[in-house]
């Protein structure tokens, strides 16, 4: 008995084995399957008393025997999927890896403290920080000085972001506030700290540009639409398995039993091209889904804002510098004359 559908799907029935099959196996692989067989016959017979769960139960038994006989090698006439299924299958996969070795790498973006581990110490500095301000908290009565003291804590957050680059301009600003703004080499660690500032601002904004609109689409992606077709595939996998299950039970059946089980495997069969042609359909959509060159062309996007800007602030801070330099250079010289 064989079966063909519209999409060239062919599902192959066996009918009842007549002859003993000609095909030897090994004593190890006959062992293990005497054993397996044994003990899921038990289980049928005892689920069998259980109605009305028994039938629901015998037919998962069958599954489960299907499943282990083809791993064991010893299953036979296990039902085929068709070429393009398998092919699609590859290709899904191969896209699923892609974005999920992407998303390890640049969920790195999530946190902006990536290039900078000193931040750790800092942290601990901060909270230390925070428990002073909170016995301060304890020991000041007056409303509006717990409010200055709560202003400055903030003002102190909000300018400590734990970034290399702004800890390159905190300790910039520090130098030049210890030499003094007025001495030259004051003048040129200020500027250096103003607009390394702007740049760190710059790359903390593409890195919050990076998550929204490249790690978190891309992650529903994998969530959704990727998932539904793995989903998709799996109840392919479990119907088939149910298909063999029903034609081996049909090969063994008695004859006042054979049209019964017959039927069963045609139904099983409708099922598992139904099941087949629901997950080529998600697998195809899954794979012509535009959403990921949108978040590509978005992480590129990203990255060339935050360069584009690093380079204007930078090409207008080099002038500058070297400005300062050939100054100093020239009465060094001078001096040493």
């Amino acid at each position: 008995m064989s079966q063909v559908n519209d999409d060239g799907i062919k599902v192959i029935d066996a009918e009842p084995a007549s002859t003993a099959s000609t095909t030897s196996t090994s004593n190890t692989f006959q062992g293990a399957n005497a054993i397996l067989n044994n003990t899921l016959d038990g289980f049928a017979n005892l689920s069998s008393r259980f109605n009305p769960f028994a039938q629901k139960l015998n037919k998962g038994l069958g599954q489960v025997r299907q499943y282990a006989q083809e791993k064991l090698g010893t299953a036979e006439n296990v039902t085929e999927l068709p070429q393009e299924y398998k092919d699609l299958e590859k290709r899904v996969d191969a896209l699923r890896n892609v974005q999920a070795n992407f998303l390890k790498i640049s969920r790195t973006f999530n946190n902006s403290s990536y290039d900078y581990p000193v931040q750790i110490q800092e942290s601990l500095i901060g909270i230390s920080n925070t428990v002073t301000r909170e016995i301060q908290h304890l020991t000041i009565s007056s409303v509006a000085d717990r409010a200055a003291v709560n202003n400055n804590s903030e003002d102190q957050q909000q300018q400590h972001s734990n970034t290399l680059l702004h800890g390159l301009s905190r300790v910039a600003a520090e130098g030049a506030e210890s030499i003094g703004v007025e001495e030259p080499l004051g003048t040129a660690l200020f500027k250096y700290s103003a607009i390394t500032s702007k740049v760190a601002d710059a790359r903390v904004k593409m890195d919050h540009a990076i998550v929204e609109k490249f790690n978190k689409p891309m992650q529903a992606t994998l969530s959704t639409t990727l998932e539904q077709a793995l989903k998709a595939r799996r109840q392919v996998q479990s119907i088939r398995l149910a298909l063999d299950a029903c034609k081996s039970r049909y090969r063994s059946a008695r004859p006042e039993k054979s049209e019964a089980a017959r039927l069963e495997v045609e139904q099983a069969e409708d099922q598992f091209v139904a099941a087949v042609e629901e997950a080529t359909q998600l697998m195809k959509a899954a794979l012509e889904n535009p959403e990921p060159f949108r978040n590509l062309a978005d992480l590129v996007n990203a990255q060339l804002q935050y360069f584009k800007e690093a380079q204007e602030l930078l090409s207008d801070l080099a002038p500058e510098l070297d400005e300062i330099q050939i100054t100093q250079e020239s009465l060094y010289r001078n001096n040493r004359a």
